[in-house]
């Protein structure tokens, strides 16, 4: 279980963690947290094969601009193959994470257990994952008490 302090900022009505006093969507803090070297990763906040949040940058107006990754050919025909499943049209991972010294993958789903369990079709997700051979892992979050 990782914790974090509670940011006073939302965004998007998502209440922010606090990571290097930066403030983050908890999957993004889990994302910067859980990446080993040589690796690089991206949140998945939308159905695409193409490009993934690496950031959230404040901007002066104390709105946030996302900042999108673009993912590397063999990520996008990864998740493709995910989403060409009859059964699959919900419930990929939070997280895709690569390296590309060994065209590795994996998968990482952030849930806060106080109000988020992972879902029938998230669980799914992992059985096929894992029968491809790709890595996945769930892991849980929650504010630190004040």
């Amino acid at each position: 279980m990782i914790k974090f302090q509670r940011s006073d900022k939302k965004w998007w009505r998502k209440p922010l963690v606090l990571e290097n006093n930066k403030s983050l969507p908890a999957e993004l803090a889990v994302l910067h947290l859980s990446l080993k070297e040589d690796e690089q990763g991206v949140w998945l906040n939308s159905r695409t094969t193409k490009t993934g949040v690496s950031d959230l940058q404040e901007i002066a107006s104390g709105k946030f601009k996302t900042v999108r990754l673009s993912l590397p050919i063999y990520v996008q025909d990864c998740l493709r193959s995910f989403y060409d499943l009859p059964d699959v049209s919900k419930g990929v991972f939070d997280l895709v994470i690569w390296r590309m010294s060994d065209f590795s993958i994996r998968f990482v789903e952030v849930k806060c257990p106080h109000w988020d369990k992972p879902t029938a079709e998230q669980l799914r997700f992992s059985e096929l994952a894992e029968r491809k051979g790709i890595a996945t892992e769930i892991i849980e979050w929650e504010f630190e008490e004040s």
